[in-house]
């Protein structure tokens, strides 16, 4: 379809979708799809009310991969980075298919919730090339072992043996969402600043340094977080028995 929007960008509440519309190519990744979700991810940190960004697909799927012919490399990396330094939990809502690139966008996602029926897979392998921007961020989820097996085979299979590698966080029912909204809610108990920071903690380099470098950088990472404002509003109402009031300001 001429002029047809890449991506669809939507804010309900404390929730930004982002849903991938390029259904007629199952949703392949070209550079104006990648160039608005980079700018979508990157301008989110502008809204204080935000807890979540989801990520799925019009259409019956999810991502089929990059569009083979034009897909840049540097395009994909700017927007699996950008997944990665979001400070915002974010979700991948994938049904359908989710291969190639597909499989490199989830994996940049903190939570990777799939429809019951789901096909996965990296068939680069296929056509003679090879998942090597994406699997830096395949890491997140599966180990090299795995990735080792999928990569050269280029299977495809379903969720069960997704879930059961640790791919997925969990499986939704065929058109039903109530896992989505259960996720959502329980990102929405924790602290926004707690999370950013934990996200911050895991996707850094402190955890990887010498042991004595590490731990005191913990023990300083630890003590800023106890002396911010969420965190003594969350003791607070823990020790008085209610739920905590989340503010923005640290």
């Amino acid at each position: 379809m001429p002029n047809q929007v890449p991506l669809v960008v939507e804010r309900q509440g404390s929730v930004l979708t982002l849903s991938l519309n390029n259904p007629s190519k199952k949703n392949a990744l070209n550079s104006e799809m990648m160039g608005a979700m980079t700018a979508a991810i990157e301008g989110s940190g502008k809204y204080s009310e935000l807890r979540t960004i989801v990520i799925q697909g019009l259409g019956s799927v999810f991502c089929s991969g990059a569009e083979v012919t034009s897909w840049k490399a540097e395009e994909l990396q700017l927007l699996l980075r950008s997944l990665v330094e979001c400070p915002l939990p974010t979700i991948s809502y994938v049904r359908g298919i989710c291969l190639g690139g597909g499989m490199g966008l989830a994996g940049a996602s903190d939570f990777i919730l799939a429809e019951e029926g789901t096909n996965f897979g990296f068939p680069e392998v296929r056509i003679g090339m090879v998942p090597a921007v994406i699997s830096p961020y395949v890491t997140r989820k599966l180990n090299l072992g795995k990735m080792r097996e999928l990569f050269i085979t280029g299977e495809i299979f379903g969720t069960s043996q997704a879930l059961s590698i640790g791919f997925l966080y969990g499986v939704e029912k065929r058109n039903e969402n109530s896992a989505l909204q259960t996720l959502i809610s329980d990102i929405e108990e924790g602290g926004p600043q707690a999370q950013t920071h934990i996200k911050r903690l895991l996707d850094g380099d402190i955890l990887s340094r010498r042991i004595q470098e590490r731990d005191l950088a913990l023990a300083d990472f630890i003590s800023q977080i106890r002396e911010g404002s969420e965190s003594k509003e969350g003791i607070k109402s823990f020790l008085e028995k209610r739920k905590p009031d989340w503010c923005s300001d640290d």
